[in-house]
């Protein structure tokens, strides 16, 4: 049973709902024993609940809205996250999250009305940008 959380003006936030995956639970079953082995320690690792604090660069009136199915079989859940807010989350959720930063495409002038580069010219290969999302642990 999952308890939904609401903010004081009803904006439901946290686990929102949980979908079936119309993909078949293997088990990893075609999988050589030491993949298999691997995959299964590393699911349970993903699997694990951490406790976090949602942060977003932009601001504390952005959102994340967000579905996390990992692995085949998996339920599909749906996360919708409020900054400043302290969640319970699957730690490949947590990394899935933190992992993702946005790329400056080369030819890139500008980002939100700032200069990529200090001269003004354009990027002239691809690379890293900032994160817009963080998970960041509160219980150590």
């Amino acid at each position: 049973m999952t308890i939904l959380q609401a903010t004081a003006s009803g904006e439901m936030h946290g686990l929102i709902n949980t979908l079936t995956n119309s993909v078949e639970n293997n088990d990893f079953k075609h999988m050589k024993p030491a993949t298999k082995a691997l995959l299964e320690k590393e699911k349970k690792e993903d699997s694990r609940l951490v406790k976090v604090e949602y942060v977003n660069r932009k601001g504390k009136h952005e959102r994340l809205t967000k579905p996390y199915c990992k692995y085949a079989g998996d339920p599909i859940l749906m996360y919708h996250l409020i900054p400043g807010k302290v969640y319970e989350l699957p730690l490949g959720f947590v990394k899935e999250v933190n992992e993702k930063k946005n790329v400056k495409r080369s030819g890139l002038l500008e980002v939100d009305g700032e200069k990529v580069t200090k001269d003004g010219s354009p990027l002239d290969r691809d690379m890293d940008g900032d994160w817009e999302h963080k998970l960041i642990k509160v219980d150590f």
